[in-house]
Formats: structure tokens, C-alpha cells, sequence
């Protein structure tokens, strides 16, 4: 009888499992079904408008906040009363700081079997990858050309008009397009088709699992 060490991990398990297939032709193959198994989920991809929206808040709030945490300690007599009104300042900054930290670790796209998982700070929609038509990936310029944006929408995406975006084109949006705006930015909706625009950190990775999700459902 062969002692084998404990496995640590997955991969171990499967070296493992080979080395007792060498000794056992039959739980080779348990091994090939299992190393060529599909997974169930694919990875979580970020969705780069929030991540968009924390880091162009972060050094605001924070030079407001050291600034009035600043004031507050110093605590001249010119400004004793206006301690109440600092502290309401650096405490609203705080909080919108913390919040667009937390909706950039929240917000995501991920490929489930029941369908495409889109995860927005406040709302959740999975859209059944029957209702998906196709995918394609653009830039976000050709999108939105930024001569039509205003002064602020482009200083918002000036970061974001060169990345290349996955436009999940549908037969019909998953609910109204109304509802969907309460919760989402515009550029999130396709201007010129019904469906969504996902842009995401690694966007060649997540079109690929998109299509294989959408042909393993067929």
C-alpha cells in the first residue's frame, strides 16, 4: 500500500489523483472529466464606471476632510462658530468616500448558469442568456463621442473614451428603461440598440466566457 501525502490544495489533489491513475487506469478517467469539467461561474469583472466615480472622488474628499479635521484641532477663534457646520462637512465626506469605495468593491459583472449577473451598487438584474442576441466588443468614443458630452461627462469618462467596452445586445431590456436609470449611469444603456454596455477591467476574458455561457445554454 502507497502512502500519499494530504493534499493542500486543489491542485495537489489532482496530482494526487494522476499519480494514483498511473497505478489505477480506471480513475484516470475520473481525472480527465474532472480536469476537463466547465466551471460553473465565471470571474467577477469590475465594472470600470464605478471604480471611475471612487477614484475621481478620493482626493477631493480627502483634502476636505484633512482640511476640516485640520480646522477642528486647530480650532481658531475665528471659526468656533463654525465648528458644528466643519463637522457636518467632514462627516458628509467621509460617508460619500467610504460609499463610493464600497459600490467599486460591489459593482460587477459575472457569467452564472441562470444567466449574465450584473451587480450595481444598489440593484441587481440577471438577464437569461436567451434574451442575449449577441455580444460585440467597441470603444465607448464610438459610443459616445465626447464632442457631445458636456464639460463634466467628459472630464468623467476622459479615462474611460479609449477603453474598449462588451455590448450585450438583447431582444428586449430586462425591465424599463426608466427603472433601469434610477439605478445605473446612461452609458451603461446602448444609445443605438436595446441592450448593455459593460465595461469592464478585462474585457476580452469576459466576452469569451459570455459566448461560451451563451452557447453552453442553447
Amino acid at each position: 500500500m502507497r502512502l500519499l501525502p494530504e493534499p493542500r490544495s486543489i491542485s495537489d489533489l489532482l496530482l494526487i489523483r494522476r499519480d494514483e491513475a498511473t497505478h489505477n487506469p480506471e480513475g484516470r478517467f475520473e481525472v480527465e472529466r474532472a480536469a476537463a469539467a466547465p466551471p460553473q461561474w465565471s470571474k467577477r469583472q469590475p465594472l470600470l464606471f464605478q471604480q471611475r466615480l471612487n477614484e475621481q472622488l478620493f482626493w477631493p474628499s480627502i483634502l476636505i476632510v484633512a482640511l476640516c479635521a485640520a480646522l477642528l484641532v486647530w480650532n481658531p477663534v475665528q471659526i468656533a462658530s463654525h465648528r458644528l457646520p466643519l463637522m457636518v462637512v467632514m462627516a458628509c465626506t467621509g460617508l460619500a468616500l467610504v460609499l463610493t469605495f464600497v459600490f467599486r468593491l460591489r459593482a460587477h459583472a459575472q457569467c452564472l448558469p441562470e444567466g449574465l449577473h450584473v451587480r450595481l451598487p444598489l440593484y441587481r438584474l440577471t438577464i437569461p442568456y436567451s434574451d442575449i442576441k449577441s455580444s460585440r466588443p467597441t470603444e465607448l468614443y464610438r459610443l459616445f463621442p465626447p464632442e457631445r458630452q458636456n464639460w463634466s461627462q467628459r472630464r468623467f469618462l476622459q479615462s474611460l473614451f479609449g477603453k474598449t467596452v462588451v455590448v450585450a445586445e438583447m431582444q428586449q431590456l430586462p425591465c424599463s428603461q426608466f427603472w433601469l436609470r434610477l439605478w445605473m449611469t446612461k452609458y451603461m444603456l446602448c444609445p443605438d440598440r436595446v441592450g448593455l454596455i459593460l465595461a469592464v477591467r478585462d474585457w476580452m476574458a469576459f466576452r469569451v466566457e459570455l459566448d461560451e455561457f451563451r452557447a453552453r445554454s442553447r
